[in-house]
């Protein structure tokens, strides 16, 4: 192999290289993206789910009473 011919796979290998660390950090971006949009998301769902959280307790706590009548204490004989 010349000189030449081992200069010329070497650039071709630098610059396959070079593609793979271009298309690394076009993942890496995307990735971080992601992320950031999965994060909120997150943080959406936890504030639904708190608000889910304190209507239940309310619902549940309107149905401690009975039909709408408040509790009676029990007869004494």
């Amino acid at each position: 192999m010349t000189t030449k011919e081992h200069l010329t796979k070497h650039d071709r290998q630098i610059n396959a290289i070079r593609e793979l660390i271009k298309e690394g950090m076009r993942l890496v971006i995307e990735t971080r993206k992601d992320i950031r949009t999965l994060a909120a998301m997150q943080k959406a769902t936890a504030s639904a789910q708190a608000r889910t959280d304190a209507s239940l307790k309310a619902f549940i706590d309107t149905m401690r009473g009975g039909n709408g009548h408040a509790k009676q204490p029990p007869a004494q004989s």
